[in-house]
């Protein structure tokens, strides 16, 4: 969505952008027809993705849960990889649980731990620094609406995406309230404290587009951390799904800087990796 006329350029890369990439029912819209399908709206143009929507996250990973245990895996929680070493074609894996420590052996082992995803590279032996996988947190923060706004709008409303995020952006929960979020902004450690100073900036952020909310009607959420491989003012980086075979390494697949996408990617991920370690057993 434009706010104003110079980010329609903007739109029109991104529209192009997502037609190269295989999204084909995009459709530029203008003033007129944004505000027949969002009259609480305002912008200048809009760009409309009908196949966008949202999940419910809790049940997806239930569900995928259920899946596996069905397929024979085994979850271990509350569990702490404290050392990973090279035993010969296989690996020792150290891990620290209620017990005490203890450890088995992997052929492969896919290291997909978010957050902890680079720390966990460095245990197995990569030196992150030189391989480019050190995180950096990045937080984001929402803000909830007041329950009168439920039906002010129909849609997930996104405003010209940032360059580490996609902005401050009008979200509808499954129960059919709305909340504003997230912010971004790089952080030292974790935390999901949300900073209730940020209020007023999140209003002044939406005003652009939904003038017709209220300062008052802003309460604190809830808040995320997204694990960057970027650091500030450092030019976009992908996601990392790499065999270290060239690190010496066969058998370890890193998962370095997945964030939020990675969630409804998650199939796709998993059907990419899951090739990636039947090629090493061919």
């Amino acid at each position: 969505m434009a706010a104003d006329e110079n980010e329609i350029s903007w739109l029109e890369e991104l529209y192009e952008q997502g037609r190269k990439n295989g999204v084909d029912d995009l459709v530029l819209l203008s003033r007129t027809e944004l505000k027949k399908l969002e009259p609480n709206i305002e912008a200048r143009a809009g760009l409309l993705s009908p196949s966008s929507g949202i999940l419910d996250s809790y049940t997806l990973l239930k569900f995928l849960y259920s899946q596996a245990r069905e397929k024979g895996a085994r979850f271990v929680f509350d569990t702490e990889v404290i050392g990973i070493e090279r035993a010969g074609a296989k690996y020792k894996v150290q891990i620290k649980d209620r017990d005490g420590i203890s450890a088995f052996v992997a052929h492969v082992v896919v290291n997909c731990a978010g957050l902890n995803s680079d720390k966990i590279a460095q245990l197995a032996g990569l030196d992150i620094a030189k391989a480019g996988y050190k995180l950096h947190y990045r937080k984001g923060e929402y803000f909830s609406l007041s329950s009168k706004y439920r039906n002010l709008v129909v849609r997930l409303i996104y405003p010209v995406p940032e360059q580490a995020g996609h902005g401050i952006h009008v979200t509808l929960r499954l129960d059919g309230g709305m909340r504003l979020g997230p912010n971004a902004r790089y952080v030292e450690a974790i935390d999901y404290e949300v900073d209730g100073t940020q209020k007023e900036a999140f209003y002044n952020s939406v005003q652009r587009f939904l003038p017709h909310i209220e300062l008052e009607d802003l309460d604190p959420e809830s808040a995320g951390i997204r694990p960057k491989l970027q650091g500030p003012d450092e030019a976009f980086r992908d996601f990392v799904i790499a065999r270290e075979e060239k690190e010496s390494l066969p058998g370890l697949i890193n998962l370095i800087g997945i964030e939020s996408p990675g969630l409804t990617a998650a199939p796709a991920i998993a059907r990419y990796v899951g090739r990636m370690v039947a090629e090493l057993f061919a």
